[in-house]
């Protein structure tokens, strides 16, 4: 089963929401047939980076970077409900390395 991440930044939160908010949002938004391996917050150069690593059933390259690229927009969008996020980044695990996939 092919690895991925999605990352986005936080600049804020919504009214009325938390911060733990954000990292329950995006676990939550990893539903089925996605396996959620991680959820996680990083502060590079003092920016709030959540990172939420799944995997997908296999298939060919094409579409399952087509599907991660669906399920990172949609689990950001889950998260930008909470929170004020950043467009998405996607990543496909290539060996020892994360490699993004281009947007269409």
């Amino acid at each position: 089963m092919p690895s991925f991440r999605v990352q986005f930044q936080v600049s804020g939160l919504r009214p009325g929401h938390r911060p733990d908010e954000v990292l329950e949002v995006a676990r939550a938004a990893v539903v089925a047939p996605l396996h959620c391996d991680d959820v996680r917050l990083d502060m590079p150069a003092g920016v709030p980076t959540v990172t939420v690593r799944f995997t997908i059933a296999g298939s060919h390259d094409a579409d399952e970077d087509a599907r991660a690229r669906l399920h990172g927009a949609q689990i950001t969008q889950q998260v930008s409900q909470v929170a004020v996020v950043s467009p998405p980044r996607v990543l496909r695990r290539r060996g020892g390395s994360w490699l993004p996939i281009p947007a269409l």
